[in-house]
């Protein structure tokens, strides 16, 4: 067993990871446009998902509920007088409303096109982004390593707002060249 500092560690890193990771994203996004962009892109998706394997092998996935989705809540929190929409996202009674809530901020942002949630038989979700920003050229150079798309990530944390009480579980993602499928349920 993990001793309780060691866990609170690794999963605060991990958080403040992805969060500097998607703010780092926009900052060299807005100031570096061009090919050496998608390559230093590469290198930090592939930290994160280093930092993925390690919380799972270390502690397990119970550190994405305790520790990762209420970091990302949180900042979107910190957001909500930017937009409307966000607003609308925390008064979500739904999973799938919350879902769809921050894929539509995805889409109007422009960081995905046509995304779409997709509920299934089981009741779990297919969160479907077949176009994102941040795939080109990503996808191609990080090839069949595994991990959890960012945004899928950020999704599943905006579903657990409308219902903190059922905990996510969510799958790697499957990377095309423009986008990503990831599996995601609330038990």
């Amino acid at each position: 067993m993990v001793s309780d500092a060691a866990f609170y560690s690794v999963i605060g890193v991990l958080g403040l990871v992805v969060v500097l990771f998607i703010a780092f994203f926009f900052y060299v996004k807005s100031m570096m446009p061009g090919k050496l962009m998608g390559s230093i892109l590469t290198t930090l998706h592939a930290s994160l998902f280093g930092y993925e394997k390690a919380l799972i092998e270390m502690i397990g996935p119970r550190g994405y509920r305790t520790h990762v989705f209420p970091e990302i809540v949180n900042t979107m929190r910190e957001m909500q007088d930017k937009s409307p929409l966000l607003v609308e996202l925390f008064e979500s009674k739904e999973i799938e409303e919350a879902l769809n809530k921050w894929l539509q901020i995805l889409n109007e942002t422009k960081i995905i096109k046509n995304g779409i949630i997709v509920q299934q038989d089981d009741g779990s979700y297919e969160i479907v982004l077949p176009h994102c920003m941040m795939c080109d050229p990503i996808h191609e150079m990080i090839g069949d390593q595994k991990g959890i798309c960012p945004m899928a990530l950020i999704l599943t944390a905006a579903g657990s707002i409308a219902d903190n009480s059922k905990e996510p579980q969510i799958g790697y993602s499957t990377f095309t060249k423009t986008g990503t499928i990831t599996n995601v349920k609330f038990d």
